[in-house]
Protein backbone atom coordinates (compact mmCIF):
# COMPACT_ATOMS: atom_id res chain seq x y z
CA UNK A 1 0.00 0.00 0.00
CA UNK A 2 1.40 3.63 -1.10
CA UNK A 3 1.40 6.05 1.88
CA UNK A 4 -1.80 7.37 2.49
CA UNK A 5 -1.74 11.48 2.99
CA UNK A 6 -3.95 10.80 6.46
CA UNK A 7 -4.08 7.75 8.41
CA UNK A 8 -7.20 7.60 10.81
CA UNK A 9 -6.64 5.25 13.71
CA UNK A 10 -10.20 3.26 14.79
CA UNK A 11 -12.40 1.99 12.52
CA UNK A 12 -16.24 2.73 14.20
CA UNK A 13 -18.66 5.22 13.57
CA UNK A 14 -16.13 8.29 14.65
CA UNK A 15 -13.28 7.76 12.99
CA UNK A 16 -15.31 6.36 9.53
CA UNK A 17 -17.18 9.61 9.84
CA UNK A 18 -13.76 11.28 9.53
CA UNK A 19 -12.50 9.03 6.52
CA UNK A 20 -15.97 9.62 4.68
CA UNK A 21 -15.51 13.52 4.67
CA UNK A 22 -11.89 13.18 3.70
CA UNK A 23 -11.27 10.75 1.32
CA UNK A 24 -10.69 13.28 -0.90
CA UNK A 25 -7.19 12.87 0.40
CA UNK A 26 -5.95 9.42 0.21
CA UNK A 27 -7.55 8.19 3.79
CA UNK A 28 -6.60 5.09 5.41
CA UNK A 29 -8.45 3.92 7.81
CA UNK A 30 -6.26 0.99 10.48
CA UNK A 31 -8.76 -0.60 12.71
CA UNK A 32 -6.86 -3.22 15.77
CA UNK A 33 -9.82 -5.57 15.35
CA UNK A 34 -10.12 -8.23 12.88
CA UNK A 35 -13.16 -6.71 11.91
CA UNK A 36 -15.16 -3.58 11.94
CA UNK A 37 -18.01 -3.62 14.85
CA UNK A 38 -16.91 -5.78 17.48
CA UNK A 39 -16.51 -5.83 20.29
CA UNK A 40 -19.55 -4.06 21.21
CA UNK A 41 -19.12 -2.07 23.93
CA UNK A 42 -22.27 0.72 24.17
CA UNK A 43 -25.58 0.79 25.50
CA UNK A 44 -26.76 1.51 21.23
CA UNK A 45 -29.04 4.12 22.53
CA UNK A 46 -29.82 7.06 20.29
CA UNK A 47 -31.31 9.72 19.55
CA UNK A 48 -33.06 9.74 15.95
CA UNK A 49 -30.55 12.56 14.72
CA UNK A 50 -27.98 10.09 14.60
CA UNK A 51 -29.52 7.60 13.04
CA UNK A 52 -30.30 10.00 10.56
CA UNK A 53 -26.72 11.47 10.24
CA UNK A 54 -25.10 8.11 9.56
CA UNK A 55 -28.14 6.99 7.59
CA UNK A 56 -28.36 3.73 9.58
CA UNK A 57 -31.84 2.88 9.65
CA UNK A 58 -31.05 -0.91 8.94
CA UNK A 59 -29.40 -0.70 12.35
CA UNK A 60 -32.62 0.22 14.30
CA UNK A 61 -34.28 -2.26 16.34
CA UNK A 62 -36.65 -0.96 18.62
CA UNK A 63 -37.82 3.13 19.35
CA UNK A 64 -38.12 4.67 22.84
CA UNK A 65 -40.67 7.52 23.87
CA UNK A 66 -40.29 7.42 27.66
CA UNK A 67 -38.56 6.37 30.68
CA UNK A 68 -39.36 5.22 34.35
CA UNK A 69 -36.96 6.56 36.46
CA UNK A 70 -36.15 4.91 39.68
CA UNK A 71 -35.14 6.56 42.75
CA UNK A 72 -33.48 5.27 45.64
CA UNK A 73 -36.50 4.65 48.06
CA UNK A 74 -38.25 3.28 45.60
CA UNK A 75 -40.38 6.08 44.05
CA UNK A 76 -41.18 5.88 40.45
CA UNK A 77 -41.46 8.55 38.00
CA UNK A 78 -43.26 7.39 34.80
CA UNK A 79 -42.50 10.05 31.99
CA UNK A 80 -43.58 9.16 28.14
CA UNK A 81 -43.75 11.50 24.68
CA UNK A 82 -45.88 11.43 22.11
CA UNK A 83 -42.93 11.11 19.99
CA UNK A 84 -40.00 9.06 19.54
CA UNK A 85 -37.25 10.39 21.99
CA UNK A 86 -35.18 8.09 21.36
CA UNK A 87 -33.57 4.33 19.16
CA UNK A 88 -32.08 1.27 20.08
CA UNK A 89 -29.30 0.36 17.03
CA UNK A 90 -27.28 -2.58 16.79
CA UNK A 91 -23.85 -1.46 16.85
CA UNK A 92 -22.51 -4.05 14.91
CA UNK A 93 -24.56 -3.34 11.76
CA UNK A 94 -24.38 0.55 12.32
CA UNK A 95 -20.39 0.32 12.89
CA UNK A 96 -20.30 -1.39 9.48
CA UNK A 97 -22.95 0.73 7.82
CA UNK A 98 -20.76 3.78 8.83
CA UNK A 99 -17.18 1.89 7.57
CA UNK A 100 -19.03 0.67 4.01
CA UNK A 101 -19.95 4.77 3.38
CA UNK A 102 -16.20 5.55 4.23
CA UNK A 103 -15.33 3.18 1.45
CA UNK A 104 -17.89 4.05 -0.65
CA UNK A 105 -16.50 7.62 -0.68
CA UNK A 106 -12.84 6.40 -1.45
CA UNK A 107 -11.33 5.68 1.72
CA UNK A 108 -9.34 2.80 2.70
CA UNK A 109 -9.64 0.20 5.57
CA UNK A 110 -7.09 -2.15 7.22
CA UNK A 111 -8.02 -4.43 10.06
CA UNK A 112 -6.13 -6.06 12.18
CA UNK A 113 -3.52 -3.45 13.01
CA UNK A 114 -2.61 -1.84 16.20
CA UNK A 115 -1.03 1.03 16.40
CA UNK A 116 1.35 1.42 18.21
CA UNK A 117 3.68 5.30 17.85
CA UNK A 118 4.87 7.49 15.39
CA UNK A 119 7.75 9.30 15.08
CA UNK A 120 8.61 12.51 13.31
CA UNK A 121 10.47 12.48 10.66
CA UNK A 122 10.18 16.33 9.18
CA UNK A 123 6.50 17.56 8.84
CA UNK A 124 5.65 13.67 8.25
CA UNK A 125 4.94 11.32 10.75
CA UNK A 126 6.65 7.58 10.47
CA UNK A 127 3.36 5.60 11.57
CA UNK A 128 4.17 1.76 13.01
CA UNK A 129 1.46 -0.53 13.39
CA UNK A 130 1.66 -4.30 14.72
CA UNK A 131 -0.29 -7.02 12.39
CA UNK A 132 -0.73 -10.79 11.57
CA UNK A 133 3.16 -10.55 9.98
CA UNK A 134 4.77 -8.61 12.75
CA UNK A 135 5.74 -4.77 12.37
CA UNK A 136 4.81 -2.24 9.91
CA UNK A 137 5.40 1.37 9.42
CA UNK A 138 4.53 3.60 6.97
CA UNK A 139 4.32 7.65 6.49
CA UNK A 140 1.44 10.10 6.40
CA UNK A 141 1.01 13.77 6.97
CA UNK A 142 -1.51 13.56 9.25
CA UNK A 143 -2.59 11.45 12.19
CA UNK A 144 -6.36 11.11 13.40
CA UNK A 145 -6.71 9.35 16.38
CA UNK A 146 -10.58 7.74 16.85
CA UNK A 147 -9.28 5.01 19.02
CA UNK A 148 -11.03 4.97 22.07
CA UNK A 149 -10.66 6.58 25.78
CA UNK A 150 -7.01 4.95 26.24
CA UNK A 151 -5.99 6.53 22.72
CA UNK A 152 -2.85 5.27 21.84
CA UNK A 153 -2.41 8.31 19.15
CA UNK A 154 -3.20 11.15 21.83
CA UNK A 155 -0.88 9.15 24.41
CA UNK A 156 1.72 9.10 21.86
CA UNK A 157 1.69 12.72 20.62
CA UNK A 158 1.57 13.71 24.64
CA UNK A 159 -1.73 14.67 25.10
CA UNK A 160 -3.61 14.29 28.13
CA UNK A 161 -6.03 12.03 29.61
CA UNK A 162 -10.12 12.58 30.60
CA UNK A 163 -10.67 14.32 33.22
CA UNK A 164 -12.01 10.77 34.90
CA UNK A 165 -13.42 7.61 33.95
CA UNK A 166 -16.47 5.58 34.84
CA UNK A 167 -16.22 1.37 34.26
CA UNK A 168 -19.93 -0.10 33.17
CA UNK A 169 -20.95 -3.50 32.07
CA UNK A 170 -23.98 -5.02 30.49
CA UNK A 171 -25.83 -8.07 28.96
CA UNK A 172 -28.49 -9.10 26.76
CA UNK A 173 -30.75 -11.57 28.20
CA UNK A 174 -33.10 -13.60 26.75
CA UNK A 175 -36.64 -12.38 27.74
CA UNK A 176 -38.50 -9.74 26.24
CA UNK A 177 -40.00 -6.86 28.35
CA UNK A 178 -44.13 -6.53 28.38
CA UNK A 179 -43.39 -2.19 27.68
CA UNK A 180 -41.45 -1.78 24.69
CA UNK A 181 -41.44 1.52 24.34
CA UNK A 182 -39.83 2.80 27.86
CA UNK A 183 -36.20 2.43 28.86
CA UNK A 184 -36.25 2.12 33.18
CA UNK A 185 -33.03 4.39 34.88
CA UNK A 186 -32.33 3.56 38.31
CA UNK A 187 -30.51 5.35 41.28
CA UNK A 188 -28.81 5.31 44.13
CA UNK A 189 -25.10 4.42 45.29
CA UNK A 190 -26.42 0.83 46.14
CA UNK A 191 -27.48 0.71 42.42
CA UNK A 192 -25.00 2.46 39.99
CA UNK A 193 -22.55 4.88 42.08
CA UNK A 194 -21.18 7.39 40.56
CA UNK A 195 -23.49 6.94 37.24
CA UNK A 196 -27.17 4.78 37.14
CA UNK A 197 -28.18 1.77 35.37
CA UNK A 198 -30.46 0.61 33.16
CA UNK A 199 -32.96 -1.95 31.57
CA UNK A 200 -33.56 -1.69 27.79
CA UNK A 201 -36.05 -3.71 25.68
CA UNK A 202 -34.48 -4.48 22.67
CA UNK A 203 -37.37 -6.34 20.69
CA UNK A 204 -36.78 -10.12 21.07
CA UNK A 205 -34.31 -9.45 23.66
CA UNK A 206 -33.30 -7.15 26.89
CA UNK A 207 -30.43 -5.34 27.64
CA UNK A 208 -29.66 -4.54 31.39
CA UNK A 209 -26.03 -2.42 32.23
CA UNK A 210 -24.57 0.19 34.88
CA UNK A 211 -21.84 2.44 35.44
CA UNK A 212 -20.24 3.13 38.12
CA UNK A 213 -17.25 5.57 38.78
CA UNK A 214 -13.88 4.63 39.82
CA UNK A 215 -12.72 3.25 43.16
CA UNK A 216 -17.04 1.80 43.78
CA UNK A 217 -15.72 -2.08 43.01
CA UNK A 218 -16.61 -3.80 40.00
CA UNK A 219 -19.32 -3.46 37.75
CA UNK A 220 -20.02 -6.90 38.18
CA UNK A 221 -21.33 -7.33 41.58
CA UNK A 222 -24.05 -4.36 41.25
CA UNK A 223 -25.06 -5.43 37.91
CA UNK A 224 -25.94 -8.72 39.09
CA UNK A 225 -27.85 -7.26 42.07
CA UNK A 226 -29.76 -5.62 39.91
CA UNK A 227 -30.66 -7.96 37.49
CA UNK A 228 -31.43 -10.12 40.86
CA UNK A 229 -33.99 -7.15 41.59
CA UNK A 230 -35.18 -7.01 38.59
CA UNK A 231 -36.31 -10.57 38.74
CA UNK A 232 -34.45 -11.29 35.77
CA UNK A 233 -32.18 -13.75 37.34
CA UNK A 234 -33.32 -16.50 35.58
CA UNK A 235 -33.09 -15.49 31.79
CA UNK A 236 -30.24 -16.81 30.08
CA UNK A 237 -27.75 -14.44 29.30
CA UNK A 238 -27.11 -14.11 25.45
CA UNK A 239 -24.08 -11.36 25.63
CA UNK A 240 -21.89 -9.56 27.96
CA UNK A 241 -20.27 -6.28 27.60
CA UNK A 242 -17.56 -4.36 29.29
CA UNK A 243 -15.75 -0.98 28.88
CA UNK A 244 -14.65 2.36 30.11
CA UNK A 245 -16.03 5.41 29.61
CA UNK A 246 -14.56 8.93 29.54
CA UNK A 247 -15.57 12.04 30.84
CA UNK A 248 -14.54 15.01 30.50
CA UNK A 249 -12.13 16.35 27.85
CA UNK A 250 -8.47 17.19 28.11
CA UNK A 251 -7.39 20.62 27.94
CA UNK A 252 -6.00 20.21 24.46
CA UNK A 253 -6.86 17.34 21.46
CA UNK A 254 -4.11 18.37 18.96
CA UNK A 255 -0.35 18.48 18.47
CA UNK A 256 1.80 18.55 15.33
CA UNK A 257 0.57 15.78 13.22
CA UNK A 258 -2.06 14.98 15.09
CA UNK A 259 -5.97 15.67 15.79
CA UNK A 260 -7.80 13.27 18.73
CA UNK A 261 -11.45 12.82 17.99
CA UNK A 262 -14.63 10.94 19.87
CA UNK A 263 -14.02 8.67 23.29
CA UNK A 264 -9.80 9.57 22.31
CA UNK A 265 -10.98 13.48 23.00
CA UNK A 266 -13.53 12.47 25.91
CA UNK A 267 -16.00 14.33 23.94
CA UNK A 268 -18.86 11.84 25.47
CA UNK A 269 -22.03 13.17 27.31
CA UNK A 270 -20.98 13.86 31.12
CA UNK A 271 -25.00 12.52 32.24
CA UNK A 272 -25.43 9.61 29.89
CA UNK A 273 -22.04 8.95 28.88
CA UNK A 274 -22.96 8.50 25.13
CA UNK A 275 -20.76 9.68 22.70
CA UNK A 276 -21.91 8.54 19.28
CA UNK A 277 -23.79 11.96 18.79
CA UNK A 278 -20.85 14.50 20.39
CA UNK A 279 -18.69 12.13 18.55
CA UNK A 280 -19.61 11.90 14.94
CA UNK A 281 -20.16 16.21 15.23
CA UNK A 282 -16.63 16.68 16.56
CA UNK A 283 -15.58 14.49 13.96
CA UNK A 284 -17.17 16.63 11.35
CA UNK A 285 -15.08 19.53 12.66
CA UNK A 286 -11.40 16.72 12.28
CA UNK A 287 -12.77 15.83 9.16
CA UNK A 288 -12.68 19.53 7.86
CA UNK A 289 -9.61 20.83 9.61
CA UNK A 290 -7.88 17.95 8.20
CA UNK A 291 -8.98 19.04 4.51
CA UNK A 292 -7.67 22.54 5.26
CA UNK A 293 -4.11 21.38 6.84
CA UNK A 294 -3.54 19.12 3.72
CA UNK A 295 -4.48 21.88 1.08
CA UNK A 296 -2.27 24.01 3.19
CA UNK A 297 0.56 21.48 3.63
CA UNK A 298 1.01 22.71 6.98
CA UNK A 299 0.15 19.87 9.81
CA UNK A 300 1.39 21.75 12.85
CA UNK A 301 0.07 22.45 16.03
CA UNK A 302 -0.66 25.88 15.18
CA UNK A 303 -2.28 25.24 12.34
CA UNK A 304 -4.37 22.20 13.59
CA UNK A 305 -5.50 24.39 16.28
CA UNK A 306 -8.37 25.44 14.76
CA UNK A 307 -9.72 22.25 15.43
CA UNK A 308 -10.00 22.91 18.99
CA UNK A 309 -12.39 25.97 18.23
CA UNK A 310 -14.39 24.80 15.95
CA UNK A 311 -15.62 21.53 17.99
CA UNK A 312 -15.69 23.56 21.27
CA UNK A 313 -18.32 26.09 19.88
CA UNK A 314 -20.30 23.48 18.26
CA UNK A 315 -20.33 21.03 21.46
CA UNK A 316 -18.01 22.24 24.31
CA UNK A 317 -20.67 24.42 26.04
CA UNK A 318 -22.77 21.18 26.17
CA UNK A 319 -20.03 18.82 27.60
CA UNK A 320 -18.84 22.05 30.09
CA UNK A 321 -22.98 22.25 31.18
CA UNK A 322 -22.62 18.12 31.49
CA UNK A 323 -20.14 18.21 33.66
CA UNK A 324 -22.06 20.66 36.11
CA UNK A 325 -24.69 18.77 36.61
CA UNK A 326 -22.80 15.81 36.85
CA UNK A 327 -20.88 17.66 39.88
CA UNK A 328 -23.95 17.93 41.44
CA UNK A 329 -25.75 14.72 40.86
CA UNK A 330 -22.67 12.63 42.22
CA UNK A 331 -22.14 14.54 45.48
CA UNK A 332 -26.07 13.86 46.26
CA UNK A 333 -26.79 11.42 49.00
CA UNK A 334 -29.27 8.38 48.39
CA UNK A 335 -31.47 10.80 50.65
CA UNK A 336 -31.16 14.05 48.32
CA UNK A 337 -31.92 11.87 45.26
CA UNK A 338 -35.06 10.65 47.33
CA UNK A 339 -36.40 14.48 47.80
CA UNK A 340 -35.43 15.07 44.49
CA UNK A 341 -37.66 12.55 43.44
CA UNK A 342 -40.39 13.51 45.88
CA UNK A 343 -40.16 17.19 44.12
CA UNK A 344 -40.77 16.31 40.55
CA UNK A 345 -42.99 13.86 41.63
CA UNK A 346 -45.73 15.99 39.91
CA UNK A 347 -47.79 16.60 36.23
CA UNK A 348 -46.08 20.03 35.24
CA UNK A 349 -42.60 18.77 36.10
CA UNK A 350 -42.94 15.48 34.73
CA UNK A 351 -44.40 17.33 31.57
CA UNK A 352 -40.92 19.18 31.29
CA UNK A 353 -38.62 15.73 31.76
CA UNK A 354 -40.97 14.49 28.77
CA UNK A 355 -39.56 17.64 26.65
CA UNK A 356 -36.24 16.23 26.99
CA UNK A 357 -33.32 15.44 24.65
CA UNK A 358 -30.88 12.69 25.43
CA UNK A 359 -28.20 15.45 22.80
CA UNK A 360 -28.72 18.14 25.14
CA UNK A 361 -29.72 17.16 28.79
CA UNK A 362 -28.76 20.59 30.07
CA UNK A 363 -31.30 22.48 27.83
CA UNK A 364 -34.47 20.91 30.87
CA UNK A 365 -32.56 22.99 33.54
CA UNK A 366 -33.89 26.26 33.10
CA UNK A 367 -37.82 25.15 32.71
CA UNK A 368 -36.96 22.25 35.05
CA UNK A 369 -36.09 25.23 37.87
CA UNK A 370 -38.76 27.39 36.55
CA UNK A 371 -41.40 24.31 37.58
CA UNK A 372 -39.46 23.45 40.49
CA UNK A 373 -37.53 26.25 41.94
CA UNK A 374 -36.93 24.63 45.14
CA UNK A 375 -34.49 22.44 43.26
CA UNK A 376 -32.05 24.69 43.41
CA UNK A 377 -31.09 24.48 46.79
CA UNK A 378 -29.31 21.61 46.53
CA UNK A 379 -26.41 23.01 44.80
CA UNK A 380 -27.28 27.01 44.22
CA UNK A 381 -23.08 27.55 43.23
CA UNK A 382 -23.29 24.83 40.47
CA UNK A 383 -27.14 25.01 39.73
CA UNK A 384 -26.79 28.85 39.52
CA UNK A 385 -23.72 28.41 36.70
CA UNK A 386 -25.67 26.35 34.70
CA UNK A 387 -28.48 28.77 34.41
CA UNK A 388 -25.85 31.12 33.29
CA UNK A 389 -24.46 29.21 30.96
CA UNK A 390 -27.69 28.05 29.40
Amino acid sequence: MEDPELVVVGGGPVGSTVAAQTASFSTLVVEEHPEVGTPVQCTGLVHPRVVEMAGGESSVINAISGFKLFFPGGRVLDVMSNEVKAMVIDRTTFDRHCCDRAIDEGADVLTGRKFVGFRKEGAKARVRLEGPKGKEELTTSLIIGADGYKSTVGAAAGIGPAKETVRGMQVDLDTVLDIQSQVEVYLGKNVAPGFFAWVLPCGDFTRVGLCVSNGAGAPSKFLSELIRKRGLQGAERLRTYSGVIPIGPPKITHADNVLIVGDAAAQTKPLSGGGLFTGMRAAKWAAMTAVDALEEGDVSASYLSSYEQRWRSDIGKELERGMLVRKVYTKMSDQKLDEVGRMMDRDDAKEVLSTGDIDFPSKLARPMLKTVPTLIKFSPQALGSLLRKS
